[in-house]
Order: C-alpha cells, then sequence, then structure tokens
C-alpha cells in the first residue's frame, strides 16, 4: 500500500537559480502527489496527506523536529548570489548575502550531514530524495566567475578545507587586472586595505589561512599587515617583503562560535607605483 502520509522537507540554501529549482521541483513534487508548502506561509500540515515543505534554512525544519530521513539539503552548482547581487556595485548587500547563504549551507551539514544532496550529482538523471519522491534538476544555467569562485569556497564545510579565489575577495585599487584565479593590482595610492572578504561563516574550531601574494620589486619596500579571522577580532601579522617574488602568508584565529570571515591585506604607508598579485588563499581546519 502507498505511503499516503509524508511529511518531507526540502532545503535549498539561497543560489542564483533558486527560482529554477523551486519551479522544477514543485512541478515534480505535485506530479508525485505531494503538496508543496513554503515553509514563510507556516502551514498545518496536520490534516494533509503528503506534503513537501520548501525552505532555505535548515534551521526550520530542525526546529520543527523533522527527523534527518525526512530531510533533504540540496545544494545548486550556480553560487549563491543572484545576478542582481552579483553586479550591484555596492559591496554590502553582497556581504550580507554570503553571510547569509554560507550560514545555512553550514548549518545543513551540521545538522543534516548524510541528507546533503549536490546538484552535479544528478548529472540529469533522477536522484531518490525519499521514498516514493525523485528528483530531475532543471537545466544547469551559465553563472559568474564569482559565483564560481563562492561556490568552490564554500566547500569548506564539506570537507574542512577549501581554496578561495581571488575572485570571492573585494580589491580595492584604481588599476585592476583579473587573469584566472589571480588579480593584479596597482598599488599606487594612500595607506588602505587592499584586499577584503569574503565573510563566509565559519565553523568553530581553528582554522589556517594560506595567502599567495606576489610583490614587484617598487612594493616589496612597503610594509603590510595581513588579518585572518572574525570580523571584529583577529589575528594580525605585519611583514616587509624587502625583495621581488610571490611570498606566503600563514595565519591562523580559533572560531569559538560560527561567524563570518574576513582575510585582510593593508598597505600600512603611502606607495608611488608597482604592483601587488594575490593568488587567493588555502583555507584548512587545523583544530
Amino acid at each position: 500500500m502507498p505511503n499516503t502520509k509524508q511529511h518531507l522537507w526540502l532545503i535549498i540554501p539561497p543560489c542564483a537559480d533558486r527560482d529554477d529549482w523551486v519551479a522544477s521541483i514543485t512541478a515534480q513534487a505535485t506530479d508525485a502527489g505531494f503538496t508543496v508548502i513554503n515553509s514563510a506561509a507556516g502551514a498545518n500540515t496536520a490534516a494533509l496527506g503528503k506534503t513537501l515543505t520548501l525552505s532555505p534554512d535548515p534551521e526550520e525544519a530542525r526546529k520543527a523536529g523533522v527527523q534527518a530521513k525526512d530531510v533533504a539539503v540540496l545544494l545548486s552548482t550556480s553560487g549563491p548570489l543572484s545576478a542582481k547581487l552579483d553586479a550591484d556595485n555596492d559591496p554590502a548587500p553582497r556581504h550580507t548575502a554570503v553571510k547569509i547563504a554560507s550560514d545555512f549551507i553550514r548549518r545543513g551539514y551540521a545538522f543534516f550531514p548524510d541528507r546533503v544532496f549536490k546538484a552535479e550529482d544528478f548529472s540529469g538523471t533522477s536522484i531518490k530524495l525519499f521514498p516514493g519522491f525523485s528528483l530531475l534538476g532543471p537545466t544547469s544555467t551559465s553563472t559568474s566567475n564569482r559565483n564560481r569562485a563562492l561556490k568552490e569556497a564554500l566547500s569548506i564545510y564539506a570537507a574542512d578545507h577549501a581554496f578561495w579565489g581571488s575572485e570571492v575577495f573585494d580589491i580595492n585599487a584604481k588599476d585592476v587586472r583579473h587573469n584566472k584565479e589571480e588579480v593584479a593590482l596597482d598599488l599606487t595610492g594612500r595607506p588602505r586595505f587592499l584586499i577584503f572578504g569574503p565573510y563566509i561563516v565559519m565553523p568553530a574550531g581553528r582554522w589556517k589561512a594560506v595567502a599567495r601574494i606576489g610583490f614587484s620589486a617598487p612594493t616589496a619596500r612597503h610594509q603590510y599587515r595581513a588579518d585572518w579571522g572574525a570580523q571584529d577580532t583577529y589575528t594580525s601579522h605585519h611583514f616587509r617583503p624587502e625583495r621581488e617574488g610571490v611570498f606566503q602568508v600563514e595565519i591562523e584565529y580559533e572560531w569559538d562560535k560560527p561567524s563570518a570571515s574576513e582575510f585582510r591585506l593593508l598597505l600600512l604607508e603611502g606607495a608611488f607605483d608597482g604592483e601587488v598579485t594575490f593568488f587567493g588563499v588555502e583555507i584548512v581546519r587545523v583544530g
């Protein structure tokens, strides 16, 4: 006899193609006999037979007391930013969006570690998420370099290490040149933060940031400070390269609770010429 009473939850954290996923899931779930509910509507499911509740936040399912077997967390390949946020010249809304999306993904791995599904796992075939419900993903859409880099950066929750490419950081320079996974910036100007971001929420624990930074001969003469940690408290490293070349800067910081992260590179004195090349940061859990 078919199961006529199921109350399932499907978590889709914010992503560039979330609307496509919701539309595809709604159509397929309806065809399978489910009533699709938006968690924000707060509907009472007691009188309903088969329901599929959609939410961006795993915390909602946890607070509702839903068993892990009745929850699936779906991670898109498109990255966390909508096209509007990705193109916005004001970085503040983008930073907030990265914080929110990353925290929801972190919660998914923390609360339902065995129920996380990656969109690339579908590969054009349906995946059985629950008894009586298999899902075929929508057609994938192109995404920006920043979103692709953020998607890779957010793999930190699955593997306790990830590469944060230059595209996930903000760069403060008059002349900036992107080349694959590196960015070259003109150092000319006053003392300032050259590189900062990406505000991904880190799980509690000790994490090491290993940054690779290249300095031309003129820029190697100046003094710099690198920061790694939370936004208000962090570990700093002061240095002066003193010669041209690529250097590796390693800094550790311990989070006592989950919070947004920031890696920063600060120029401590004015510069008249020269170029700094930023190759990104490797993040790894060390305790």
